[in-house]
């Protein structure tokens, strides 16, 4: 039996907004936020996450490997399981 990689994308939320806010600074200390304030926006983050828009690119790279694999999907069976491909007409997976 083979043994695939698995890739995994892990974000960790609270380092996220640390690095898109301003650094502190001792010149500026007012312009941080706590860790407490942090953790609360992360909390807000968490809890209102659209994870949409991955689902939808992992659905429509599942279309193109199954084309470009030439696996058959006559009685397209594989759109039937793929709920987040986009509505729009006349998609090509090329």
């Amino acid at each position: 039996m083979a043994v695939y990689n698995d890739y995994e994308i892990r974000i960790n939320i609270n380092q996220l907004i640390e690095k898109r806010i301003p650094c502190c600074d001792l010149l500026h200390p007012d312009h941080c936020l706590t860790e407490k304030q942090v953790a609360e926006i992360a909390h807000d983050i968490r809890m209102d996450i659209d994870l949409h828009h991955i689902y939808q690119q992992v659905d429509v790279h599942i279309m193109k490997y199954v084309e470009a694999a030439r696996i058959d999907n006559k009685e397209h069976w594989v759109e039937t399981k793929l709920t987040m491909l986009p509505d729009e007409e006349g998609i090509s997976f090329d």
